[in-house]
């Protein structure tokens, strides 16, 4: 079993300074980089990705993506069966309904106003909604649907020992979160 880690969009790192600092903490984890792409050729690059995916992951393998990473996991988890996905930020819609057998964990703050700005950008490219969209804001508001497979995180509440605010804030506390992440994986796995 793996663990791919999918950085977002923008990254001109690969993923170095945000979805890659969680490598250490997150057990046979190996990240999947789809290099630096823009918002206009986004779509095609997705759907690339997606398609390349496909040839390496196994059922029982396990995602933790970060932002626009949560629209290709999504994807890919319409296509194949996928054992548990852990949502960093995702820059999907709040109503999101995943498929019933994989587990998912959404990390959220409040805080978080990029997705917002997905929102938006999903709604202008959606033609009115004749062509959806998957960006929404659920990195700020956590999934809505109401799923029993789906958990929500919200990581600037006070309980946490060491809260987090913002887009890509939790990468700052990557030690932490990474062993929350590690920990809820081994869990929900089948």
């Amino acid at each position: 079993m793996t663990t791919w880690l999918i950085h977002g969009f923008n990254v001109s790192d690969m993923g170095k300074g945000s979805i890659d600092r969680l490598l250490p903490y997150i057990t046979d984890s190996l990240d999947y980089d789809y290099g630096y792409v823009g918002l206009i050729s986004l779509k095609k690059v997705n759907r690339q990705t997606i398609n390349e995916f496909l040839e390496v992951i196994k059922p029982v393998d396990t995602i933790v993506a970060h932002s626009n990473g949560c629209l290709i996991a999504y994807q890919i988890a319409e296509l194949i069966h996928i054992d548990a996905i852990v949502c960093i930020n995702p820059a999907l819609r709040r109503d999101t309904i995943w498929p019933e057998k994989t587990s998912v964990l959404c990390l959220a703050n409040k805080t978080d106003w990029i997705v917002e700005l997905g929102r938006i950008w999903a709604r202008l490219v959606s033609l009115g909604g004749i062509r959806t969209h998957g960006w929404g804001s659920a990195g700020r508001h956590g999934f809505t649907s109401e799923q029993p497979n789906v958990r929500n995180w919200y990581t600037d509440d006070w309980f946490w020992l060491y809260p987090v605010r913002g887009h890509s804030g939790l990468f700052k506390r990557a030690r932490y979160w990474g062993r929350m992440i590690n920990k809820w994986l081994h869990l929900n796995q089948v």
